[in-house]
């Protein structure tokens, strides 16, 4: 028992009952599991210490200093002394946190929420803890999703913070930030207060101070309590989008090297769209505008990718796309590859035919020997013409290019092969009736392409 403790008394017990059956619930870790307890010294993680201790759980401690306020040497040596306490490993980090975050070019709390986490996961990982426990309790939900809602969000930023994510358990979301206060003051447990809680100028710190305590006053006195059966709702709703959209991502949702292609045979709804299309940086506002604009080759761009409207889908490539490939590249009479950054090919010349032709879209023949080496592979480009094989007069290699309904995005990544400035063929499409082999062919040349990029 830690010194000056008490033993179990009613509020100790209810709160502590409340706990296992939270962890139970949710499935949070088991009794043989080791816990590492994010302690920061504050009331929320300090009454955690307390209600593992009293549950006997296997646990340690960790804490991070991020250099940013005066009393934090404080707290440090205030956490060190409750792992004493409790006899429990400890373990602990200073940071320079506003150097990393320059470093970085991301805000405090960002480089302070990396920090710690980072740390932690260090420290589970290499002295074999099963998982690390953070403090977070209901009212910190409530005031996640309100956040989350005010800036914009769907069911997972509604519900609030999970009960368990991957290695991350918050066994404390059962209570409210005033059972977890009552706790404290009834069994005379000491904490240190973090002075940041009291600034309004941190957006969580105004719907703590401001908004939450409006809301229970005049709407609803209820209102953490109620949240928490809105969260279960949610969640529930969160598991069946889920299943929903698993099941829908083997229908229409497809990627064949870096590229893309989401089919809208089953509808073309904006939520849909940025279920799929957000991880690449697009917004919900131009989701919903990919559903208005049915016009095809209507062109949609995110920071690093480029979405085209192509009849009843969406190819989506890299931005890179856009630019347009200059090189050329030379195959001489005895070459048998060709590697390129956008595209390999397989060369092979052979004096019978084979027994088997692949389709144009593996390979293109010619007739050799009416070729003149070295070949040149390079972009198709504007004014190109060529001699389609089965066609009797020349085509533009555009608009070939539009019959094959080839995307708007993919044409850039489209090469030719020509012999004495002559197309004879587009790789991985069509050969020329001029290159063709015939029954006068005495050798023939395959060429294999295999783009790199789609």
């Amino acid at each position: 028992m830690v010194q000056g403790y008490k033993q179990l008394s009613f509020p100790v017990m209810f709160m502590l009952e409340k706990l296992l059956k939270y962890i139970e619930k949710n499935q949070l870790f088991s009794t043989s599991d080791r816990v590492l307890l994010a302690i920061s010294g504050g009331i929320d993680s300090v009454v955690m210490s307390y209600l593992f201790f009293q549950a006997k759980f296997q646990f340690g401690i960790v804490h991070c200093h991020f250099s940013l306020r005066p009393e934090a040497d404080e707290e440090a040596d205030f956490v060190k002394a409750l792992a004493e306490k409790f006899a429990v490993p400890f373990y602990f980090k200073k940071f320079e946190t506003e150097t990393f975050a320059k470093n970085e070019k991301i805000s405090i709390q960002m480089a302070a929420r990396q920090l710690r986490y980072d740390f932690f996961e260090q420290i589970r990982s290499k002295n074999q803890y099963d998982y690390i426990a953070t403090a977070h309790h209901l009212n910190d939900s409530l005031e996640t999703a309100i956040l989350n809602f005010a800036k914009g969000t769907g069911i997972a930023g509604l519900r609030g913070i999970l009960p368990k994510n991957a290695f991350v358990v918050r066994p404390m979301l059962f209570a409210t930030r005033q059972e977890i206060e009552n706790f404290a003051q009834e069994n005379q447990i000491a904490y240190r207060e973090d002075s940041s809680n009291a600034s309004e100028k941190y957006q969580r710190n105004f719907i703590r101070h401001q908004i939450v305590p409006r809301l229970a006053e005049q709407i609803n006195p209820h209102l953490v309590e109620n949240f928490a059966e809105t969260a279960q709702k949610l969640l529930f709703a969160e598991k069946l989008q889920k299943n929903y959209f698993e099941n829908l991502t083997k229908k229409i949702w497809h990627k064949k090297g870096v590229v893309y292609y989401l089919d809208l045979s089953e509808g073309c709804e904006a939520v849909v769209l940025h279920h799929f299309l957000e991880p690449l940086g697009f917004s919900f506002r131009q989701c919903l505008q990919m559903q208005e604009n049915e016009q095809v080759g209507s062109d949609f761009f995110s920071e690093n990718y480029w979405a085209v409207r192509d009849r009843r889908q969406f190819v989506i490539t890299p931005i890179s796309f856009r630019q347009d490939i200059t090189e050329k590249y030379y195959i001489n009479a005895k070459q048998e590859t060709l590697q390129t950054d956008f595209f390999s090919l397989e060369i092979k010349i052979s004096e019978t035919l084979p027994v088997r032709f692949a389709s144009p879209h593996e390979a293109l023949y010619f007739d050799a020997e009416k070729l003149h080496f070295p070949l040149v592979v390079r972009a198709w480009q504007e004014g190109d013409k060529f001699q389609p094989l089965g066609m009797k007069g020349t085509r533009m290699v555009s608009d070939f290019l539009i019959d094959e309904k080839v995307p708007k995005n993919l044409k850039k990544r489209i090469f030719v092969l020509e012999s004495g400035k002559e197309i004879t063929g587009i790789l991985g499409m069509r050969s020329s009736e001029k290159f063709k082999i015939d029954a006068s062919t005495q050798k023939v040349l395959m060429v294999a392409f295999r783009p790199s990029s789609f």
